[in-house]
């Protein structure tokens, strides 16, 4: 029952960013497909079912990280607010306060570095590129950012990928008795997000060919934010990555509309 609990809750959470993502992509798909040579169109399936298959990939992937997370996660010292309140009744951290003040404080750091960063290496991208990030970001664009981005991606990668490479490790290495070492939990931050910087190049290849630039850009902005994502789901919880992450979409995005009207 406790596993039912868990699940539910994981994957009602994920489930929104999922559609919302479905959703805003429409467009982007729309452009790919006006691409295509007629004779190449015809052998595309509708829209509709582009769009339905994209969200039954990711549905599935949600559960699969989901049911690792739960298998994984509290083995190895990691944890939930949200598992731990509705699902093991467990008290309020008295140290949640603190904890929402780190959240917010390295998503507003990591917003201002990431930002910084793309503003530097816009001289050397692909000018598709540098339209694309110049392009004034919409209150749906944030939205869906915060929800697939803040929540769905962080269950992908913190709850599921990351408590996995912990716990393989662990095994593997057999450092630490009760928990694995810090040493463990750092190269699994590292590692996820590595895969996490690599995951976004699919929706760059979208928009310009994948020159080493242009990897190394989605491999370092990413890599950072998954970085101290990590670090805070390990110190701290899978809540406090979450909100780290959204507010890293937030600040960004209050940012963004500071300097396309000021600068």
């Amino acid at each position: 029952m406790a596993i039912l609990k868990q699940f539910g809750i994981l994957f009602v959470l994920g489930s929104v960013g999922i559609a919302m993502v479905t959703i805003t992509s429409i467009p982007m798909v729309e452009q790919q497909l006006a691409k295509l040579s007629p004779e190449r169109l015809a052998e595309v399936p509708p829209l509709w079912i582009l769009m339905l298959l994209q969200g039954l990939q990711l549905t599935v992937l949600l559960a699969i990280s989901i049911l690792i997370g739960i298998g994984c996660v509290y083995r190895v010292g990691l944890h939930s607010h949200l598992i731990d309140h509705w699902v093991f009744h467990t008290a309020k951290s008295p140290s949640f306060a603190g904890e929402i003040k780190w959240s917010l404080g390295v998503g507003a750091a990591a917003a201002i570095v990431l930002l910084l960063l793309d503003r530097l290496m816009q001289p050397v991208l692909p000018e598709a590129l540098q339209a694309a990030n110049n392009t004034e970001p919409t209150w749906l664009n944030l939205l869906t950012a915060m929800f697939y981005g803040g929540i769905t991606e962080e269950i992908l990668m913190r709850w599921g990928l990351m408590s996995l490479l912990v716990w393989i490790a662990w095994k593997v290495f057999k450092q630490g008795i009760t928990l694995p070492s810090q040493g463990i939990y750092q190269g699994a931050i590292v590692l996820a997000a590595l895969v996490f910087g690599l995951l976004h190049l699919p929706a760059t290849a979208a928009i310009v060919p994948l020159t080493p630039v242009v990897i190394i850009r989605a491999l370092l902005l990413n890599g950072i934010a998954g970085i101290a994502f990590g670090w805070l789901f390990w110190q701290y919880s899978l809540e406090a990555a979450m909100l780290a992450h959204i507010s890293v979409h937030a600040f960004a995005f209050v940012l963004s509309l500071m300097l396309a009207r000021f600068v």
